[in-house]
């Protein structure tokens, strides 16, 4: 009886795991087939950090982060190297042979410091003997340092010029990433609005083809009670046929805008998703001259060209310098012990060099460089210039479509009371079925083209975030 109870608890506790690993399967199985629902917001978010484009956004800017970190390194960091030697020898004198041997073991650290100053240190234990000089193996150690600091008269610190470029090659690396952000966004939202376009088109031709079902229906009976012709059921046919076909193309024009959405952010082609955002619209309230002036401060574009004129700077005056007088001070240290002896040394050496005349090239350098920094501030003046452009045309876009679609507030409402006021008519025999289909046909249109200049808006203001270099939105 015991071992009966046994087997039918454990029997009962078999039931409930199957039935949770049932449960938790059902649960990971819907979760799979669930669709994935997205706001605009997340869509961009993840065009920006999954998207193929994206992530070659981020590789690019993180490589610039190695370079500059590298240059860095280069110019505040030591670099340490061992070195080995064995030497023998084998001198026949006077028929007998002689042999000699040594090995050297050094440990080298040199060092450049962003002052330009150089530091070389040198360790070595050597071991010498054989048949020829000493009469056993020696083993000394010894030590030699260097210090080697230019003196800035006539030239400048080019080790500090050395980090000036990769701080300014990294902030142009960093506007570019930022630019590619900005476009990515702009790219992401426009994926997103041909979803919801489309989607809301598809809902304007459904209630269309509901309204055509209904039209032909009246039509039909009017027909069979003899208060119209039969012409007009055919004509209500045609209508109804034109806007299943429209809602057909409607459907699969949403499933192609849907396919290249995933396709941007690299998502599985397979996947189910929801894109919950819906087309909005709100008055816009930032003043034009707030946009231009923070355009000026905040575009990477011209950030980048800011940055660009800074370059052009630096390779100018490093241009000049060749030909200009250098004066570098050296103090070197060296100590080293041998049998018996121990030396210790101090030199202190000064070091003028001048390459008063190269033919002229160092001149012709400096024309060109001069001319590069001409360059650099005419692209910075006109990137300044079409900036603005950009921002303001823009921003008489916004401006003009969110008055047309104020404007259109009153026409859908109108249209809309045409068509029910000519459904009226027509079933009185006080209107044609044409006009009916005319007044149906000129609702239609303005529904799209109220969801046209929605899309155009949120647009429009894209661009300006994309001038300006940061989301409108964010902007008070």
């Amino acid at each position: 009886m015991a071992g009966a109870g046994v087997l039918a608890i454990v029997m009962e506790a078999l039931k409930i795991i199957g039935g949770m690993t049932l449960l938790l399967w059902t649960t990971v199985v819907y979760a799979a087939d669930a669709p994935i629902p997205l706001t605009i917001d997340e869509y961009v978010d993840r065009a920006i950090k999954q998207g193929i484009q994206g992530k070659l956004n981020e590789m690019n800017l993180e490589a610039a982060g190695y370079t500059r970190e590298i240059a860095f390194r280069q110019t505040d960091s030591p670099t340490f190297s061992v070195n080995h030697s064995n030497m023998r020898g084998d001198t026949t004198v006077n028929g007998f042979p002689e042999l000699t041997n040594s090995q050297q073991t050094s440990l080298v650290a040199n060092e450049t410091t962003p002052l330009g100053t150089t530091i070389n240190a040198t360790g070595q234990w050597a071991d010498s003997g054989g048949t020829l000089g000493p009469s056993e193996t020696i083993a000394r150690p010894g030590f030699n340092a260097s210090v080697t600091q230019p003196v800035y008269l006539f030239v400048k610190n080019s080790v500090l010029r050395t980090r000036q470029n990769a701080d300014l090659n990294f902030a142009i690396a960093k506007n570019i990433f930022d630019a590619t952000v900005l476009s990515l966004r702009v790219q992401a939202r426009n994926f997103y609005y041909s979803v919801m376009l489309n989607r809301a088109s598809i809902e304007v031709d459904e209630r269309k083809v509901q309204a055509s079902q209904k039209l032909l229906d009246v039509t039909q009976a009017l027909v069979d009670a003899g208060k119209s012709a039969s012409v007009d059921t055919m004509r209500a046919k045609i209508q109804l046929q034109e806007d299943k076909r429209q809602l057909q193309n409607d459907q699969v024009l949403k499933d192609q805008a849907v396919l290249s959405a995933k396709n941007f952010i690299y998502l599985p082609l397979e996947a189910e998703v929801q894109f919950v955002t819906e087309l909005e619209f709100a008055p816009f309230k930032i003043t034009l001259p707030r946009l231009l002036d923070y355009a000026m401060l905040h575009n990477p574009d011209l950030e980048s060209l800011r940055h660009d004129k800074d370059l052009a700077l630096l390779s100018y005056q490093a241009a000049l310098e060749p030909t200009r007088p250098t004066l570098v001070m050296n103090g070197t240290y060296n100590s080293n012990e041998q049998p018996n002896v121990i030396t210790h040394g101090w030199t202190w050496t000064a070091t003028e060099n001048w390459l008063f005349f190269d033919s002229f090239v160092t001149r012709d350098q400096v024309r060109n460089a001069r001319i590069a920094e001409w360059v650099a501030d005419l692209n910075l003046q006109d990137a300044e210039r079409a900036t603005r452009v950009n921002v303001q045309s823009a921003y008489w876009d916004v401006m003009r479509t969110e008055q047309q679609i104020e404007d259109f507030t009153f026409s859908r409402e109108q249209a809309k009371r045409n068509v029910d006021i000519l459904r009226l008519r027509f079933q009185n025999g006080l209107a044609t079925l044409l006009d009916v289909l005319d007044a149906e046909n000129q609702m239609r249109v303005l529904e799209n083209e109220y969801l046209g200049l929605l899309v155009q808006f949120n647009q429009a203001k894209d661009k300006v975030s994309a001038q300006i270099g940061a989301d409108v939105e964010t902007l008070s």
